[in-house]
């Protein structure tokens, strides 16, 4: 199929379709092709994408990856070293997007299965919407898909290990993760998007997350991939009725990282905590984009997200509140701050409301800077060197973000990854 002219190429094409593994379930290659009909007449989002013009994929494109299930020279057998240690979690591991139950751990209270065993309705609604076309390409190649399926309490902590390896070429995979807590149910997943250094990986993962009535999920997102790493994910949400969801996504370097978060309120009284927070450096780029729709009355979402930004890297903050014209007494709130550490680093903010309720508290706030010197005097008076003194008020500055962490384990293990962020920035500013 011939694409529009003035969209961007895409090494997505035809080639690379013909290396990617055919699907033996029939409703899945059916499912493939009308994704790929949606995708190929739009290809990957250009600049005139509203949504993506601050985030520009032409390094993306210059790629020549491979199919990750086309590579024959990978071969990972443990989790790197490096990856976050939560005591008493039990681990689902996943390389190149596939599940790898020798890594794993056996887990009660979940229900994991593949495609073939879950509900065909589960695929859910975004893959072929031309207004997703990350979500479009994943569907157009998953050769499968992950569900994991709750119907009560879990007591330990879900850890969700995404691991990227290349071998003597780039590699390309995406995976496709479904969570679904039924009513009364409820769940702490943590996600850890790592990579292994080698030839560049491009994840572009899709997960789709509903929550039953009186369900209630914490979901702690980490992204920490290689220099040379793409990652591209998109969340949607469904919150049913009196529904709860704490998220909170923190990136820590890549190439090109972009955390989009959908989520619609379905059912009155659900409500929503969704913060992050990133530490950039290099020619890291990471751009956190939200949707969060008041469809229903007497809802509440709150977002903060912090970040620092060093060397040339770059921040992106686009999120989005709608509120529609029956959705009265909504409370949602947005905020984005970011700290610029240097003079190379760049910092784009776009907050929005859209309301068509009357009953409604709604605000957004962005702001940016550098390090107050004023802060910065009262810590030498104190007898604190200037390396020292920086990092103890870029810690303070992203606390107020992680303290929103409602899980003491994670909070401490993620304040820990963002400590060691500023170790190694002092070491290479020293060196």
């Amino acid at each position: 199929m011939k694409r529009a002219p003035g969209l961007m190429d895409h090494p997505f094409g035809a080639d690379y379709a013909q290396r990617t593994l055919a699907p033996a379930d029939k409703h899945l290659a059916g499912f493939r092709e009308q994704a790929r009909a949606v995708f190929e007449p739009h290809g990957l989002p250009g600049p005139k994408n509203e949504s993506w013009r601050f985030t520009p994929l032409r390094s993306l494109a210059k790629v020549p990856f491979i199919p990750a299930d086309a590579a024959d020279d990978v071969d990972v057998s443990a989790v790197p070293p490096g990856v976050v240690s939560l005591p008493g979690s039990a681990r689902i591991v996943l390389v190149n997007g596939v599940y790898r139950r020798d890594l794993s751990d056996a887990i009660e209270g979940v229900e994991i299965f593949g495609l073939q065993g879950a509900d065909r309705n589960l695929l859910g609604h975004l893959a072929t919407a031309a207004s997703a076309p990350l979500a479009a390409l994943n569907a157009s190649f998953m050769t499968g898909a992950l569900a994991l399926r709750v119907n009560g309490a879990v007591p330990a902590t879900l850890h969700l290990i995404s691991i990227a390896a290349a071998g003597n070429q780039p590699v390309a995979f995406h995976p496709r993760l479904l969570i679904s807590l039924a009513p009364g149910a409820s769940l702490t997943l943590v996600e850890t998007h790592c990579g292994l250094p080698g030839q560049a990986t491009f994840a572009n993962p899709v997960t789709e997350i509903t929550l039953g009535e009186d369900a209630h999920l914490r979901r702690y997102v980490q992204v920490a991939e290689q220099d040379d790493s793409f990652h591209l994910a998109t969340t949607a949400v469904a919150l049913a009725a009196n529904s709860r969801m704490e998220g909170f996504h923190l990136g820590l370097g890549g190439a090109l990282v972009r955390q989009e978060v959908n989520v619609v309120m379905r059912g009155t009284a659900a409500a929503l905590e969704l913060h992050g927070a990133y530490a950039l450096g290099g020619h890291d780029h990471h751009d956190f984009t939200t949707s969060v729709n008041h469809h229903v009355p007497g809802c509440t979402s709150s977002q903060v997200f912090k970040g620092v930004v060093d060397g040339e890297s770059h921040g992106v903050y686009q999120g989005r509140i709608h509120v529609a014209r029956d959705a009265q007494k909504t409370d949602a709130r947005q905020q984005h701050k970011a700290l610029f550490l240097g003079r190379g680093p760049q910092i784009d903010c776009k907050p929005e409301l859209e309301i068509y309720a009357d009953d409604v508290q709604c605000a957004h706030g962005a702001a940016t800077g550098e390090i107050d010197a004023d802060h910065m005097f009262f810590l030498a008076a104190r007898g604190i060197d200037p390396a020292t003194a920086r990092m103890l008020l870029v810690e303070a500055f992203l606390a107020d973000a992680v303290e929103r962490i409602s899980d003491e384990t994670v909070r401490a293990a993620f304040g820990r990854d963002i400590q060691g962020w500023l170790s190694r920035r002092n070491l290479k500013a020293a060196a």
